[in-house]
């Protein structure tokens, strides 16, 4: 499984998580990913999207997410994954891979990554402005 982040004009860290992903670890990946690329592909208050997993919501993470003031938290219904640029990019990361045939977990992660990378900064502000438009008609 993997971790990550953009914004309408980049990408953010792609983080390879090993095993089951418990609140610890996605406190961890909040202070170490998520809040460090918002900053540095936004600059100023950004929106964390997440769905309504329970390591999401544990106060462990809650908390730190309060804490930190550069956050606009948003949570999307749960089943509702078209509400989630994110998703988008993923299906496009497993077309992409799909067709490298990675052989291992180790290739796996070097390929994602390698996609990752490849993602054109234009296809990301689309995906942001639609996601903008349809359902945060405030912001725009």
């Amino acid at each position: 499984m993997v971790w990550g982040c953009f914004a309408g004009d980049g990408i953010g860290d792609l983080f390879e998580v090993k095993g089951i992903m418990k609140k610890e670890q996605y406190h961890s990946i909040l202070q170490h990913h998520a809040v460090p690329s918002g900053l540095k592909l936004v600059a100023h208050k950004f929106v964390l999207q997440q769905d309504n997993d329970p390591k999401h919501s544990a106060k462990l993470c809650q908390g730190y997410l309060e804490e930190e003031s550069v956050l606009q938290k948003m949570v999307r219904p749960p089943q509702s994954p078209d509400l989630s640029p994110i998703e988008l990019v993923k299906d496009e990361l497993d077309r992409s891979v799909r067709k490298m045939r990675p052989t291992n977990q180790q290739s796996l992660f070097n390929k994602l990554k390698k996609s990752w990378n490849a993602i054109p900064g234009t296809y990301l502000e689309k995906l942001v402005k639609r996601f903008l438009v349809l359902y945060m008609p405030s912001c725009c």
